[in-house]
């Protein structure tokens, strides 16, 4: 296995122990304030410490704000699971880049300009492309769920208003449904198959 084989790995695996934590300690919020624990002791005072973070800048959300119950467990867990299924998609497509990358600097090193460009030009539209893809999809999330601050969550609101912003002129809302997200990941989609015939095959 190479090191770069092993450094995707050892990503792979930190996301998955994120993501099995983060859920460990929510799960247990949940159970604690389920059966109504004396918050004064040092099981239910930890778990409430640690998982407060968490759950915080979710209760902003409308939805959570005007239940009786407390929805941002939940909204927690919805968010972190497409974290982890989107993260390791990303590393995926990274991964993939990578090694594109490491075969255009092959062919660049035997003379071969043309398919080393094309691969290099390809694997960074890929990646590109992947990365607007979560900015959609994720922008989406937040927006249901009143997320609006941190750097990483400007950086996709960002890129989520770069992206759907021209396609609102040429399609309109149906009624109270937004359609233009949708529209935006179709044709990244498509964008993306082209770059895979074009570039690399």
């Amino acid at each position: 296995m190479s090191v770069v084989s092993l450094v995707f790995e050892a990503l792979r695996g930190l996301l998955w122990g994120a993501f099995v934590l983060a859920l460990g300690l929510v799960i247990a919020r949940m159970v604690v304030d389920g059966l109504r624990l004396n918050p004064f002791g040092w099981f239910p005072y930890l778990i409430r410490r640690w998982s407060e973070p968490l759950l915080l800048p979710l209760r902003r959300n409308p939805l959570a704000f005007s239940s009786r119950y407390d929805l941002a467990p939940v909204l927690f867990i919805i968010l972190a699971i497409l974290i982890l299924a989107f993260g390791l998609h990303f590393l995926g497509d990274a991964y993939r880049a990578v090694v594109g990358f490491g075969l255009a600097a092959r062919f660049f090193a035997d003379g071969d300009l043309g398919l080393g460009a094309r691969y290099l030009i390809g694997h960074v539209l890929l990646l590109l492309l992947s990365v607007a893809m979560i900015c959609v999809v994720f922008g989406v999330v937040f927006s249901w769920m009143g997320l609006y601050r941190g750097r990483l969550v400007r950086f996709i609101w960002w890129g989520f208003e770069r992206i759907t912003g021209p396609l609102r002129r040429l399609v309109p809302p149906i009624g109270l449904f937004d359609l233009t997200p949708l529209a935006a990941y179709f044709v990244l989609l498509l964008l993306s198959w082209f770059v895979e015939v074009i570039f690399l095959r």
